[in-house]
């Protein structure tokens, strides 16, 4: 063979790139991370297996579930512990070891000084919030641990350190490079960190339109009437302009800042449905940059709900919760946005739904109101069931819990009254008066107004029948108050979902469970049923913690929480005991529990309503949230760190049942 062609094959193969082998997934541990603390002493070992492997913990081979999930559990029985952890593949085996710490228990002194039993064996510097690198807030808490007799500095300045350890100083964050050299000395040792973040400057002028920010970002459908906010970032001081091809011409838009342009254009005169894309460009003749796709709906579109936990927000994310569907609910699709469906309850009533729950379905339009049947009432056991024939048709209906006066409000979109006829239940009913009327032409609603208190309410689809039960107060005999009430406390967060932080490494999820256990012994002791949907440190959704307390059928629903701030807010300044409840019959257990947090030994900072938490909107039961302490807040953390402030806080949560149940066996 010639050389010069052998070299020309050699120098080929050597040139070529080279086929990269792809890597098959390994383990992905969830919980727990590397030197994570823990101050409960059972935990849960949980990570996603890939098809094809097999993985031991701690020598026991553990099995996942259809998504590939295992879930382990642990007892912590030594201060510190090594999980070790054997993943099989084929002829191959990987080996990891998972070291965590099994705190131990601190306390207050008789005169509330705290007792940290968890002394460091050295001195260090651990834990500093934030990283070096990137920021873009202008102010932050600078926060961390060290040994609590340490010394400690931040560019000479004397920084508190806190008997737990914990330190934190709040800082501003200047454009550009900002410098904290923190430096700890004890005795002859020192230990320093610099920490660097770095601000950006003003966004960097452009020099022509930026694709990334034309406006729809994502697909979006809208109805003929509508507006479509329209978009995008370009160099200030320029003409720049849009299109709507097949609906406008080149329109000029309005810059409201340096290099952002703004128009609001009312989609009218459309007679056909129409898909298109937005065009932008920056004078007469530079390049167009185009928009994602933008559908024009000159009617609504059929849809049917395919999952019975689809949830209706009110606007076009999962912030704003309004209330609760099941599956096979007709829906009257008006638009997409943000990867959901935009629906039409009433002629002045919109709301949004996740579109991947969401069938379209065009048999499921309606042309017209669609009119409901009698509603019927009967007594059974502690409810009263009141039932409404709907027909195949599933109509999205909404309820409410009224305050002034007392009334549960059902509304039901898309309906008219039929046939009308409403039969009471039998006997002594928990309804005193029910009343029906049409507030809108496709909107039929019914109230229902109590006797005296509502203890629980729900409404679902059984069958043809749109269901409404209502429950009967317990009987509250005042010599034995809890005999007949069941009670659930819910101890937030657990396993790789774990809250709040305190700058310690306390975990709220921690925290939650241990004051959890001491309210259940409270409340046993006092006669009442008990029920927690977690004892040890798992994960529960918050589906499946509303769920438990449905089926252990509970009157009232405790969820046991503490408090973080904002990432901006100064960690020194957030503080204080809260309590939140949503409806009006909740609102009672709040009140008597807030004068009790005032004898905990930290400060309160108020009762809030809040209209948008998915658990404090169920309502088979009275649910109301506690949170107990700011675990970011040096002091409080101490607070929840110890024994005595978690049986003060327990204590609290107790005394404020006790007297909601005083109240009730008075005036039920």
């Amino acid at each position: 063979m010639n050389i010069h062609f052998k070299l020309l094959i050699l120098s080929f193969v050597l040139l070529s790139p080279t086929v990269a082998q792809e890597t098959p997934p390994r383990l992905e541990m969830l919980h727990p991370k590397p030197d994570m603390q823990f101050w409960v002493d059972r935990i849960e070992v949980a990570g996603n297996i890939p098809s094809g492997s097999d993985v031991e913990i701690a020598g026991t081979k553990v099995s996942p579930d259809e998504d590939g999930l295992f879930r382990h559990f642990m007892d912590l029985e030594q201060p510190e512990v090594y999980i070790p952890i054997r993943e099989t593949r084929g002829n191959q085996t990987f080996l990891d070891t998972i070291r965590v710490f099994h705190r131990n228990l601190d306390h207050m002194s008789a005169d509330s000084v705290f007792i940290n039993h968890n002394l460091p064996n050295k001195l260090a510097l651990d834990r500093v919030y934030p990283q070096s690198g990137k920021y873009f807030g202008s102010e932050v808490s600078l926060r961390g641990r060290t040994h609590p007799d340490a010394m400690l500095y931040m560019n000479g300045d004397t920084v508190k350190v806190y008997k737990s350890g914990a330190f934190a100083v709040h800082v501003e964050i200047q454009p550009g490079d900002n410098e904290f050299l923190l430096t700890a000395t004890l005795q002859d040792d020192e230990v320093s960190e610099l920490i660097t973040l770095s601000r950006p400057d003003e966004q960097k002028i452009l020099t022509s339109l930026r694709q990334q920010s034309a406006k729809p970002r994502r697909d979006q459908w809208l109805l003929v009437g509508d507006h479509v906010n329209l978009g995008i970032q370009g160099p200030p001081s320029e003409s720049v302009y849009f299109k709507i091809p097949g609906i406008s011409n080149w329109q000029k838009m309005d810059e409201i800042r340096p290099g952002h342009y703004t128009y609001r254009y009312h989609l009218l005169d459309i007679d056909a449905e129409i898909f298109t894309q937005v065009q932008y460009r920056m004078g007469l003749f530079s390049r167009k940059v185009r928009s994602a796709k933008l559908r024009i709906l000159t009617d609504a579109l059929g849809g049917l709900t395919i999952d019975e936990d689809t949830r209706v927000y009110d606007g076009p994310s999962t912030d704003q919760l309004l209330f609760p569907l099941a599956d096979s609910v007709s829906l009257q699709i008006i638009g997409l946005e943000n990867r959901m469906y935009r629906i039409r309850l009433g002629e002045y009533r919109t709301a949004y739904v996740r579109a991947n729950l969401v069938e379209l379905d065009p048999a499921s339009k309606l042309t017209s109101p669609h009119y409901l049947g009698s509603m019927r009432g009967e007594n059974q056991e502690d409810w009263a069931i009141f039932r409404i024939h709907t027909g195949s048709t599933r109509l999205p209906f909404e309820i409410k819990e009224r305050a002034m006066p007392a009334r549960l409000e059902l509304k039901v979109y898309g309906a008219k009254q039929g046939w009308e006829w409403t039969t009471y239940p039998e006997g002594d009913s928990i309804i005193a008066f029910l009343e029906r009327s049409q507030p809108q032409d496709m909107v039929w609603q019914m109230d229902f107004y109590p006797k005296n208190s509502f203890w629980g309410w729900y409404g679902r689809y059984e069958g043809d029948d749109l269901v409404m039960g209502i429950r009967k107060a317990p009987e509250i005999p005042r010599d034995s108050l809890f005999a007949n009430v069941k009670i659930e406390i819910d101890p937030g967060h657990g396993g790789w979902q774990r809250g709040a932080r305190g700058i310690t490494g306390y975990a709220e999820a921690d925290a939650n469970l241990r004051y959890s256990l001491k309210l259940e012994k409270l409340l046993l002791d006092a006669g009442a049923t008990v029920f927690l949907t977690r004892r040890d440190d798992h994960q529960i959704s918050l589906a499946d913690r509303a769920k438990i307390a449905r089926e252990d059928s509970v009157h009232i629903f405790v969820m046991a929480h503490n408090n973080a701030p904002g990432a901006s807010r100064n960690v020194l300044e957030a503080k204080g005991a809260s309590t939140f409840y949503t409806w009006p019959s909740a609102k009672g257990l709040s009140d008597k529990l807030y004068p009790h947090m005032h004898t905990m030994g930290i400060e309160t900072s108020g009762k809030v309503s809040r209209y948008y938490y998915y658990l404090t909107r169920q309502t088979e039961y009275m649910v109301y949230l506690i949170e107990g302490a700011f675990m970011t807040n040096p002091e409080e953390e101490m607070f929840l760190l110890t024994e005595e402030g978690l049986d003060a806080l327990a204590m609290a949560a107790y005394k404020g049942l006790e007297e909601f149940l005083i109240e009730k066996s008075e005036t039920p």
